[in-house]
């Protein structure tokens, strides 16, 4: 069967499981609100809206995946080969990974005289201008050139950060001596997965003079199953495809190309929000551009975030940027599937909150009793039921042809940075749309130690609900009373959130962890990851 035969069949399940949600929703929320036990108002108007927020978020997901779209490929020919930048911004990465990423950038299937590859040195570093003559020597049709952006607080940088790296850039072309129609960006970390990556991204644009930018799939070295979650399977093989749709598709920051009329109009990268992806895309969009997702390998990151500190660090900032746009930025020009589109991220982010309320129910119910609903649980059953079963069948079909392991790994990730989550919107709710938070580059390597602060609400929790079910468990089964329901709630979220806790002291193992913060045993401060493809 062929990837668009396998798509259009997707599709259907998609829209099968959606019908049935709308359906079990519609059964089982009128009973919950009439139901919810008003003996403890404290916890069950906060399950109300923690089950009144997931439907919304499920509602909309099966909205903005009723269609999927992939573009039909459009390889340059050997011919006609427009002149492109690659800029890769550079700020602290080891020269030794900034030259890889260069090399594989020079010796993808593109010819070397139509590239002009820029290494924006934010760092101001001789290690990183000797990678820059390297590589000129290496090769010498290139256009390679070592630039240094005006350092933060010059009156003529526009923006901190990545975005005023890459404005600088942007100012830099306007003395070339030839205009230059397309720009990628990709990350120093960021080597180029697909051979014919540019061939595939331009022959898009070229063809599409109404499309503003391009943007790929972006894998990265892990370790074995991908503990952290780092490549986002059901992100760039569902998500995206769905936004390809609704012409709703926003930069990621690398494995990128923009047409450079398209930047000069938004006025290069924006620099309101804590980085520029998402912004610079909307930017685009609500002035009437098109972003295009193409399914290729277009970066392989040479590092992931693997280790608690780095995670939070990274997920965080992406949580923060989304809640401030969400909340505060502008949106005007956009149609109503590309606001349902982009409002689907911010609720992602807000879910947080529902499945802390939702984690810590099973609590009381095993502890004291209380339940946020007054009902039977055969009522509670038949109605709950088939409304959990409706959106269990949803995420299956959502990661069909995903392996399952990568399913459960993303909602190990969603569930266990949920505390990070809402701590982002409540960040972007207090600095408000005229300040933003202090913005951190994601560190290249893997500080292995156990990270247990980072951890330690998830950790309390974790130890909370196995006590929780061994309480209930031995002082109510000699009646026969014990509640399996609640038990097997609790047991839930004991083996989701053990992925979290495990991941605090990835690298060292459990023992060595524990004697790590006596001392007795280190893994050292910082250490590069083994990388596994």
């Amino acid at each position: 069967m062929s990837h668009r035969a396998e798509l259009r069949l997707g599709t259907w399940k998609v829209r099968l499981a959606g019908i049935l949600l709308v359906a079990a929703t519609a059964y089982y929320l009128p009973w919950l609100v009439r139901n919810l036990n008003w003996r403890a108002p404290w916890l069950s108007l906060p399950f109300a809206a923690a089950s009144l927020l997931t439907s919304a978020v499920a509602l909309v997901t099966v909205h903005n995946h009723w269609r999927y779209s992939v573009p039909e490929e459009r390889v340059l020919p050997s011919l006609h080969t427009p002149t492109v930048a690659v800029v890769i911004p550079t700020f602290g990465e080891p020269p030794s990974m900034v030259y890889e990423t260069c090399r594989s950038v020079l010796t993808q299937d593109y010819p070397e005289e139509n590239m002009w590859l820029v290494l924006s040195d934010d760092g101001h570093r001789a290690s990183i201008r000797a990678v820059a003559l390297q590589l000129q020597r290496e090769h010498p049709k290139a256009y390679i050139t070592y630039h240094e952006p005006p350092r933060r607080g010059d009156p003529r940088r526009r923006g901190d950060a990545k975005a005023g790296n890459l404005n600088s850039v942007l100012d830099a072309m306007q003395t070339w001596p030839v205009w230059v129609p397309f720009v990628e960006t990709r990350d120093a970390d960021d080597r180029v997965g697909d051979p014919q990556f540019l061939r595939k991204v331009l022959g898009q644009l070229v063809a599409e003079p109404k499309v503003a930018f391009v943007q790929t799939v972006k894998e990265a070295e892990v370790s074995p199953g991908d503990p952290f979650g780092n490549l986002e399977p059901l992100f760039y093989h569902r998500a995206m495809l769905a936004k390809n749709s609704a012409n709703a598709v926003f930069p990621c920051g690398s494995g990128l190309v923009w047409r450079r009329e398209a930047l000069e109009e938004i006025g290069g990268f924006p620099t309101w929000n804590l980085v520029e992806d998402l912004q610079s895309g909307v930017e685009a969009l609500r002035r009437g551009w098109r972003g295009l997702y193409l399914p290729i390998v277009g970066a392989v990151g040479q590092s992931a975030p693997e280790d608690i500190p780095n995670t939070v660090k990274q997920r965080g900032t992406w949580a923060i940027d989304t809640m401030r746009l969400s909340f505060w930025g502008e949106r005007r020009g956009l149609s109503l599937s590309q606001h349902l589109q982009f409002s689907e991220l911010g609720l992602f982010y807000l879910q947080g909150f529902a499945i802390l309320v939702f984690a810590i129910t099973p609590l009381f119910a095993l502890l004291a009793g209380v339940y946020p609903i007054a009902a039977t649980p055969g009522a509670y059953f038949r109605h709950l039921g088939p409304y959990v079963g409706a959106i269990e069948l949803l995420l299956l079909c959502l990661a069909d042809g995903i392996p399952f392991q990568a399913l459960w790994r993303a909602r190990q990730t969603w569930l266990g940075m949920a505390p990070v989550y809402v701590r982002a919107t409540i960040i972007a709710l207090q600095f408000g749309p005229k300040r933003k938070p202090a913005y951190r580059v994601t560190r290249k390597e893997a500080v292995f130690r156990w990270h247990w602060r980072g951890t330690a609400f998830q950790l309390v929790l974790f130890v909370l609900l196995i006590g929780a079910m061994v309480y209930h468990a031995v002082t109510h089964a000699p009646a026969g009373s014990a509640d399996a329901g609640s038990i097997l709630w609790a047991g839930y979220f004991v083996v989701v959130l053990s992925r979290t806790v495990r991941n605090s002291w990835h690298g060292l193992g459990f023992r060595r962890a524990v004697l790590s913060l006596f001392g007795r045993a280190t893994a050292g401060p910082t250490q590069r990851r083994q990388p596994v493809a």
